[in-house]
């Protein structure tokens, strides 16, 4: 299975992982570059956020009409054309390049989201049930190296040369893995396997429905788990500063709990096809809720480590598990446009989980604010569990 998508897939999904990984850091410095002040820099990529949120479910109906593979590659090819907008901004400094570089990043964003549409869908559509999950968690594996990878690349760039080469290094990555797409020859059998799988859809698959309240009660758990993720690293910054500790001290930390994750996400995989969805994603939102919980009751540096840690592998064991689950529930026909109103859950927690978070922190105080987003990642899990006989997601595979 994984040579099967490692050359259409995942190996394309790196290549723009690390592209995406190493501009996300150096993006709001290099709108101030240009002379955003503080708070345009950081409207940027709220801008980023609140485009993809509206553009998802016109790109998903896109790609249903001109098909999943031919998306992937002009939405990479689209990511090198809205990169290199942003590298001729910085490079050739004039009146227009603030707005030349807001307009690249806000165009970036629907791109990415039909990227990442069109290769779950063309996954979905090309591997079987039973080893869906560990396809998913492998693409969701992908890009979080890649992101690992990028901003190591970027920093290491960034020694020699002026900002603008960490954008054309993306480009770079970005042109290879759109190259990669038209290799016939690597990609050839995962083509041949996607066109047999298509003909061999009978009548009733094709005219089967969307169960909508099986999808609404998995959305809930899924947007609870959308809104720790990307509390997470909002709260550990925070908790560690109240610590005393150094950027490089939380920089570390964090690095840490992404390697842990990328450690756990093997078995993640395989636990979502052996003992189920419902079962992986209940353990994950159990283990990542009680991970917040840990920091607030051990107010120490040890504390926070141990918070990272448990977090890590309760995030680690969920990797893909979005993706897995809204493939299980799409449809055979127009899975695409039923994947991109899929995604508004978790855009949906992305969204409002930092908006929670400063709520709590006006309101109340940080450990209230990160024991709240424990317990939501706690009940996430109780309606997991509660609701299974609803969602009826795949269940325990034999060995």
């Amino acid at each position: 299975m994984y040579r099967l998508i490692f050359w259409p897939v995942l190996a394309p999904s790196f290549l723009l992982g690390v592209a995406m990984g190493a501009m996300m850091p150096v993006l709001v410095l290099a709108a101030l570059e240009l002379g955003a002040s503080a708070p345009l820099a950081s409207a940027i990529v709220a801008l980023m956020g609140a485009t993809a949120l509206v553009m998802t479910v016109p790109v998903g109906m896109f790609i249903d009409t001109v098909g999943d593979r031919f998306a992937m590659a002009l939405a990479t090819g689209a990511a090198v054309v809205t990169i290199s907008l942003a590298v001729v901004a910085l490079a050739w400094p004039t009146p227009w390049s603030l707005g030349l570089f807001i307009a690249s990043a806000i165009l970036r964003a629907p791109v990415m989201t039909a990227w990442n549409l069109a290769r779950q869908a063309v996954v979905a559509e090309t591997v079987p049930t039973p080893q869906r999950g560990q396809a998913m968690t492998a693409l969701g594996g992908t890009m979080r190296a890649g992101s690992l990878v990028g901003p190591l690349c970027g920093a290491a760039l960034l020694v020699f040369w002026p900002l603008w080469s960490v954008f054309v290094f993306a480009a770079a990555c970005a042109l290879a893995g759109t190259l990669l797409l038209f290799v016939r020859k690597l990609t050839s059998g995962f083509d041949a396997q996607t066109m047999r799988n298509k003909a061999a859809r009978t009548a009733d698959e094709l005219a089967q429905g969307v169960r909508w309240r099986a999808v609404g009660f998995a959305g809930v758990s899924v947007l609870t788990l959308a809104v720790a993720r990307v509390a997470q690293p909002i709260l550990v910054a925070l908790w560690g500063v109240h610590l005393g500790w150094t950027a490089a001290q939380v920089s570390l930390i964090v690095a840490v709990g992404a390697a842990i994750e990328l450690v756990f996400m093997v078995p993640g995989g395989v636990l979502k096809d052996r003992v189920g969805r419902t079962l992986t994603l209940v353990l994950c939102l159990g283990v990542y809720g009680a991970g917040f919980l840990v920091a607030p009751l051990w107010p120490a540096s040890p504390g926070l480590i141990a918070a990272v840690v448990v977090m890590s592998v309760g995030n680690g064991l969920g990797a893909g598990i979005n993706m897995t689950i809204g493939a299980d529930l799409s449809p055979a026909r127009g899975r695409a446009r039923f994947l991109s109103i899929w995604a508004m859950f978790s855009q949906a927690g992305q969204l409002g989980g930092p908006l929670a978070v400063s709520g709590l922190l006006l309101a109340a105080s940080l450990p209230v604010a990160i024991t709240v987003v424990g317990g939501v990642a706690l009940v996430g899990a109780l309606w997991a569990t509660l609701t299974a006989p609803i969602t009826q997601l795949p269940g325990r595979q034999r060995s």
